[in-house]
């Protein structure tokens, strides 16, 4: 496919200096006038035409089809990747930008090896072919324009090199952007609790204004180099003109052969013009692709997805930790096990305590092997766990932590994930009735099938604790690990949640491993580990440690028994009124009262419709008021863009009369051999060249401006977009993000790139179509005033037809970047929460599944992707072919 893209691209890059050739017979079918040799290369152009409707839309549609597909399977295989990346990479890297990354990025890389690289390919065939037909026709005459290209070539080099390295810079702050506005939007309770969204926007608009400064110096760059670029452009065509007229003024050549060489040349050379943006695209992608693929090398130590290891037959739950010693990779310094031994036996409820620090988690951790300790070894039935299959000795163990993660999915999908493959209904009622979960599920109104919102929002501690009981029990492991289950619980939920914890182990012969800091709670463990400073200092059933006068459980379990009951009361109502007040207090400000019930509130779909609605009736003139604070850069950039774009019908201006010269002097000289003709001929000419001298300075300097101002302009007006999105966001009510279609991942995809994609109608685009405006007037003036005004009148009636094809292409460019961004919101939610609650992922073995819904929800944007390559590669071949059609009907 990409072949024959390639074949059909070049093709049709190569059919455009053609017309140097039809044109230059064309010159000489008028002199004298042929009208049987008009009609016929009229028909040629009509051939062309034809020709490019296919090339184009065949081109378009295999490059657009093929970059689809391969950024689905970019952002599958990255996705993947990630998920299987060890605990170890994610301690030094932010998991918030990974997401970023699978979106905007991909977005980025896709653009750079879609159409942009099939234009590359396009205008480079247009180009050699120009430059072949140029010294076939005048090698001399193209020789000496071809001198200027060491200033275009090294113009663009530069250009380049400069983009490349600070595109990557940019695409890195905007990342760090991006992980700000998630973390943020992603605790946006905890945020709005602390009053901390002031701070989280000024940290988000800090790395914003970063990134724009980075762009803008960038944009000075470009600015100057397209200018040198355009230049020297009219310098290439002063030179051919002045020594194209000095050889025909010798009569040495013939003005057909001087201006087919000369047009070869020149839309070559335009290809150069053409290819810039192009290459930019192109260069960017490969930016943006460097990232991508470090992580992609990145070679995990520890890969769940391998198949190697040993799988025993069965599992007791019996576990030696023999003088175990290990230092957080990203901490190597600080120890946090040291001689750590301790034996759990097969069916044993074993509590650790201690002070936080001690190193009760980091065993849980090494037991799911997210790390490898540094010395020592951890054993489970008498086998060294790194010889274990990962995936196998995960599966064999339940965790429930203090802050337990839910999916944004519904209660039974949630209990499901404990398991890797298929898991009946029964199975998973089974599941939450020893967790205590499933009377409070049946009284709601979905029962099973209530989402619980991302994060498990709509859910209460204790309800999203039982839940989670209830996936780690589902999948009938030999090791339960419940790490401070309780802990951030209130009583009432604690109580419940409790004893549901009491009659699961009873129930059952699990091996259980108990972090806990209610000493209460684990008195009838079968023994008590007590850890201090990554050793284990005392061990035992509570009985016997409560002998030891002096021992530290003993000393511990005293403290916590002597506290006041009174006192607990009373702090719990004084807390519990502060909540009430809080929560009143929020409730008001948000204009809502907070039932507690679970599922989407209304007022948040209705809040959702109304956005929507918003965005369909959104007015440009509110986008382009946002830079009023810029009108010098606007005024400064609509006045290069009038002498940009007035250069153009000037230039056909000056052609045309040089061409007129050149050929009717020429004439006359034929008949009357009277060297006075090639005299003036000589001289006009040369005025002519000497004309596209002056205009080439006017040109550098009007482009620089044009360009830099406009992208100034882009840049400032992105940058205000991404603050005042963020900003929007941040003032939310809580409902809002309650809203299952406002999940974070899907958020922060939005803010990553609407921004961008709203400021196409500013920035460059912006100048563009100022500058069509002034070009439109100008071809008009000069068509009327010094052309003909019968064929300008014929070319007004084609005129809407050829504007025709690129409207359709770009309401459709349009709609397809609106409902892919909306599909692609999907896909970025799902990653994202996958990524931020990693080791939740791979405690569940969870990548496969995960994996597989990702690029499930990647098939509905690759779906619409081709239907619109279709239809905007029949509006791109339209364009063209009206467009030769319409030099056919003129001559």
């Amino acid at each position: 496919m990409l072949f024959t893209g390639c074949v059909m691209t070049a093709t049709n890059g190569a059919l455009f200096p053609c017309m140097a050739l039809i044109f230059g017979d064309m010159i000489s079918s008028f002199q004298p006038y042929d009208q049987a040799a008009v009609n016929r290369l009229a028909l040629y152009f009509l051939g062309v035409a034809i020709a490019l409707f296919i090339t184009d839309y065949v081109s378009y549609l295999l490059f657009f089809t093929t970059a689809e597909r391969q950024m689905k399977v970019l952002r599958d295989r990255g996705f993947k990747h990630m998920l299987h990346l060890d605990v170890t990479w994610y301690d030094t890297h932010d998991a918030l930008q990974l997401s970023s990354r699978l979106t905007g990025d991909t977005v980025k890389i896709k653009d750079g090896m879609g159409q942009k690289l099939g234009d590359c390919l396009r205008y480079m065939a247009q180009f050699i072919t120009g430059y072949v037909i140029g010294f076939v026709k005048g090698w001399d005459i193209s020789l000496l324009m071809a001198c200027v290209l060491p200033c275009i070539a090294l113009s663009l080099a530069f250009l380049l090199k400069t983009l490349r390295a600070r595109t990557e810079w940019a695409q890195q702050i905007y990342a760090e952007a991006g992980a700000i506005a998630e973390e943020t939007l992603g605790s946006m309770r905890t945020v709005a609790s602390n009053n901390g969204e002031r701070r989280a926007i000024e940290k988000y608009n800090a790395k914003v204004a970063k990134a724009e400064a980075e762009n803008i110096k960038l944009a000075k760059s470009m600015s100057v180099m397209l200018g040198v670029f355009f230049g020297s452009m009219w310098i290439m065509y002063a030179a051919g003109l002045w020594y194209g007229g000095k050889k025909v003024s010798d009569d040495k050549t013939s003005p057909a052969h001087v201006f087919s060489a000369f047009y070869g040349i020149l839309l070559g050379s335009l290809a150069m013009a053409q290819i810039s943006p192009n290459i930019t695209a192109v260069t960017q992608a490969k930016g943006a692709a460097a990232g991508l693929y470090h992580i992609l090398d990145t070679v995990s130590q520890i890969d769940a997805s391998l198949d190697n290891g040993v799988i025993p037959d069965r599992c007791y739950g019996k576990l030696d930790v023999l003088s175990v010693s290990f230092a957080y990779p990203s901490r190597p310094d600080a120890t946090i096990l040291s001689d750590y031994s301790v034996t759990i036996e097969s069916g044993q409820t074993v509590a650790f305590v201690g002070p936080s620090g001690g190193g009760k988690s980091t065993l849980v951790a090494l037991l799911e092997r997210f790390y490898d300790p540094l010395r020592g070894q951890i054993l489970l039935d008498g086998r060294d766990i790194s010889t274990l299959n990962i995936k196998w000795l995960r599966s064999q163990i339940g965790l429930v932590s203090q802050e337990p993660v839910l999916f944004s999915a519904t209660i039974f999908d949630n209990i499901a994930f404990g398991v890797s493959n298929e898991v009946t209904r029964d199975q998973v009622i089974a599941a939450a009735k020893l967790a205590n979960a499933h009377d409070f599920i049946m009284a709601l109104p979905q029962g099973y099938e209530t989402l619980v919102g991302e994060k498990g929002l709509s859910m209460s501690g204790g309800q999203k604790q039982r839940i989670a009981i209830a996936r780690a029990i589902v999948r009938e492991p030999k090791i339960l690990v419940l790490d401070e289950a309780t802990s951030a619980l209130d009583a009432e939920s604690e109580r419940v949640v409790q004893a549901a914890l009491n009659d699961l182990m009873a129930k059952t012969n699990m091996t259980t491993l108990v972090i806990a800091h209610r000493l209460s709670t684990i008195r009838h463990a079968d023994k008590i580990v007590v850890v201090a400073n990554g050793r284990v200092i005392e061990d035992g059933p509570h009985e016997s440690l409560m002998q030891i006068q002096d021992g530290v459980y003993h000393n511990l379990y005293t403290i916590q028994e002597d506290t006041s009951t009174d006192e607990q009361l009373r702090v719990g109502h004084v807390a519990s009124s502060g909540m009430d007040i809080y929560i009143r207090k929020v409730s008001s400000e948000n204009g809502r009262k907070n039932d507690g019930t679970i599922g989407t509130s209304v007022e948040a779909a209705a809040d959702s419709d109304k956005i929507s609605k918003s965005y369909t009736n959104f007015s440009i003139m509110k986008v382009m008021a946002l830079s009023r604070n810029q009108s010098k850069y606007l005024l400064a950039g609509c006045f290069g863009a009038a002498v940009v774009g007035s250069s153009m019908p000037a230039s056909a201006f000056l052609l045309s009369g040089a061409i007129t010269s050149m050929t009717d002097k020429y004439a006359r000289f034929q008949e009357t051999l009277d060297h006075g003709f090639l005299n003036k001929l000589y001289d006009e000419v040369q005025l002519y060249g000497a004309l596209y001298i002056g205009g080439a300075g006017i040109l550098l300097v009007a482009t620089a401006i044009q360009q830099f101002c406009f992208k100034y302009l882009g840049e400032k007006l992105t940058s205000r977009l991404r603050e005042m999105h963020f900003s929007a966001l941040c003032r939310q009510n809580i409902a809002f993000f309650d809203d299952s279609r406002n999940a974070t991942g899907a958020l922060t995809a939005d803010l990553a790139t609407n921004a961008t994609k709203v400021a196409l109608i500013s920035g460059d685009a912006q100048g563009r179509v100022v500058q069509a405006m002034f070009t439109f007037v100008a071809a008009l003036i000069i068509s009327f005033a010094l052309g003909s005004w019968l064929l300008t009148l014929v070319m007004l009636v084609i005129f809407p037809m050829l504007i025709l094809g690129q409207l359709v292409r770009m309401n459709q460019m349009q709609r397809s970047s609106s409902g892919g961004s909306d599909q692609l919101a999907h896909s970025g939610a799902h990653a994202s929460q996958a990524l931020v609650n990693i080791r939740t992922v791979a405690s569940l073995g969870l990548e496969t599944r995960m994996a597989n819904m990702f690029g499930t929800l990647l098939e509905a944007p690759l779906k619409e992707g081709v239907r619109e390559a279709h239809v905007n590669g029949l509006a791109l071949g339209f364009s063209s072919f009206i467009t030769f059609a319409a030099y056919a009907l003129v001559f």
